[in-house]
C-alpha cells in the first residue's frame, strides 16, 4: 500500500512549548493524577485560590491538568485540553494528533491552520464512531420501515445523498461515511462551514467530490445546497449538523440564547424545515439539557415536533461505541412523521465488570496511542509514513464515488 511522507509538525504531532514551573508539575504527576495531588508548592495560583480560599467556590479552578491513564478512556477532549491533558508515559501535553486519535479521525486526515486552529478544530468535532454508531440505527431504521418510500427504488445503488452543517473539521461526517448497513450507505454531498481552516481541512481530506460551502449559514437561502445532491424525485434522504455549543457548554460561559451562538440550533431547524430530509441528526452538548431550567430542551423538541418530525434526544457517549474517550454528547435523531422515532444505538462497549457491560471492554489511551512516534528527544522537521488509509477505504466502500 502507498504510504504518504510527512513531517511531524505537518502530521500535528507537536506538543504546545511549556515553562519551567508547567514542567515541574508535569514531571511530578504519576499516571492518573491530577493537580490536586502534586505537592501544594506546584499548585497553580487559581487552583490554590479555588481550594483554599475561595468563599463561594463558584466555578472551577482556571487550571485543571491530570496525566491520562493509559488503562481507560480520556475524559472530554476539547479544545483546552493540551494544556490539560499529561501524556500517560512521556513527560509532556499530548499533540494533536493524539487528540485526533481519542477523536476517531485516522491517520491521514491532515488538519490545516496553525497549531491553535488545529488545536480548536480537534477539540470542537464530534468522535467519528459515536458519529457512525448514530448513522448506522439510521440506516437499521430504514431498512425497517422505508419512510416516504427511502430505501426502495428510489436510491436503487444504495447511495444516500446527505448535507452537513456546521461541519466543523469533518469528525461527524467522517462517521456518516463509515457507516453502512446491508447495502445501504450515506454519500457526502455538500458541507456548509464558516471558519477557513475547517474549510480547507474538508477540501483537503474529502476531495472535489464533497462540495465545500465556506459561508454564515444564518445569511443562506437552503435550496442554494440542494442542487448539489442529485436527489431522485427532490428526496433529500438526511441532514446532519452540530451547531456551536460554546452558548450552552459547560466549559463556555453558559450565556445560552443571549449568545448569538445560542440561536444556531434554530438555524438548523430553519434548514430542515426548508428542505425536508427523510432523517436529520443534530448533535450539542449535554449542557444544554439545564439550560434556563429545561426550557431550551422543550423549546427545541416543541419546534422539531411543529415542523413534522418525529425525534429522540439521547444523551451519548463515546466511549460505548468505541472511542477511547468519555465524551457524552445530546444527539437528536429526527425523521419525518408519520414514522415512528429512530431508537438510539446500543453500546458496544463497556466498563468490565460493570453490570451493563456489553460485548467488548472501553478502549484505553494507551491503545488509541499505539503506534504513534514517540517525541523523546524528537526532530520535529523527522519525516515519517502514513498509510492512507481513509480514503482508499471510503473510495471503496461508496460505489457512487
Amino acid at each position: 500500500m502507498r504510504k504518504l511522507s510527512i513531517s511531524l509538525k505537518a502530521f500535528s504531532h507537536v506538543p504546545r512549548n511549556v515553562g519551567p514551573k508547567v514542567q515541574q508539575r508535569i514531571d511530578a504527576l504519576k499516571v492518573g493524577q491530577k493537580m490536586q495531588d502534586l505537592p501544594e508548592e506546584l499548585w497553580h495560583e487559581s487552583f490554590r485560590y479555588y481550594v483554599k480560599e475561595d468563599p463561594t467556590r463558584k466555578g472551577g479552578p482556571n487550571l485543571r491538568l491530570v496525566r491520562l491513564d493509559p488503562r481507560r478512556p480520556s475524559l472530554t477532549v476539547t479544545g483546552f485540553i493540551f494544556n490539560k491533558f499529561v501524556h500517560p508515559v512521556e513527560n509532556r501535553h499530548i499533540t494533536p494528533r493524539e487528540a485526533a486519535r481519542l477523536q476517531g479521525f485516522p491517520d491521514d486526515f491532515l488538519f490545516h491552520g496553525a497549531l491553535t486552529s488545529v488545536q480548536r478544530q480537534v477539540g470542537n468535532a464530534v468522535p467519528a464512531q459515536l458519529a457512525t454508531a448514530v448513522t448506522e440505527s439510521v440506516l437499521a431504521h430504514l431498512e425497517k420501515h422505508h419512510p416516504m418510500g427511502l430505501g426502495s427504488q428510489i436510491f436503487s445503488s444504495g447511495c444516500l445523498p446527505s448535507i452537513s452543517l456546521f461541519s466543523g473539521a469533518g469528525g461527524m461526517d467522517l462517521g456518516v461515511l463509515n457507516a453502512q448497513r446491508g447495502k445501504w450507505i450515506f454519500d457526502l454531498k455538500t458541507c456548509v462551514e464558516l471558519d477557513h481552516d475547517c474549510c480547507e481541512t474538508l477540501r483537503k481530506n474529502f476531495g472535489s467530490k464533497v462540495n465545500i460551502v465556506e459561508q454564515d449559514i444564518s445569511t443562506m437561502d437552503p435550496g442554494e445546497i440542494l442542487a448539489s445532491c442529485e436527489t431522485n424525485n427532490a428526496l433529500l434522504p438526511l441532514v446532519i449538523g452540530g451547531p456551536p455549543c460554546q452558548a450552552f457548554s459547560q466549559a463556555g460561559k453558559q450565556k445560552g440564547k443571549q449568545d448569538d451562538r445560542g440561536k444556531l440550533i434554530f438555524e438548523f431547524l430553519r434548514f430542515i424545515q426548508e428542505l425536508r430530509p427523510v432523517y436529520f441528526i443534530m448533535e450539542n452538548v449535554s449542557n444544554l439539557r439545564g439550560v434556563a431550567k429545561g426550557e431550551l430542551l422543550q423549546e427545541i423538541q416543541d419546534r422539531i415536533n411543529d415542523i413534522g418530525y418525529n425525534a429522540t434526544c439521547n444523551l451519548l457517549c463515546a466511549a460505548d461505541y468505541g472511542a477511547a474517550q468519555l465524551r457524552r454528547r445530546l444527539f437528536f435523531i429526527g425523521v419525518r412523521k408519520p414514522c415512528p422515532a429512530v431508537r438510539p444505538p446500543l453500546p458496544t462497549h463497556g466498563k468490565t465488570g460493570d453490570i451493563f457491560f456489553v460485548n467488548k471492554p472501553y478502549i484505553g489511551v494507551g491503545e488509541a496511542f499505539k503506534g504513534l512516534p514517540s517525541l523523546k528527544n524528537a526532530d520535529f522537521d523527522s519525516k515519517i509514513a502514513v498509510r492512507p488509509v481513509m480514503r482508499e477505504t471510503l473510495l471503496k466502500r461508496h460505489p457512487c464515488r
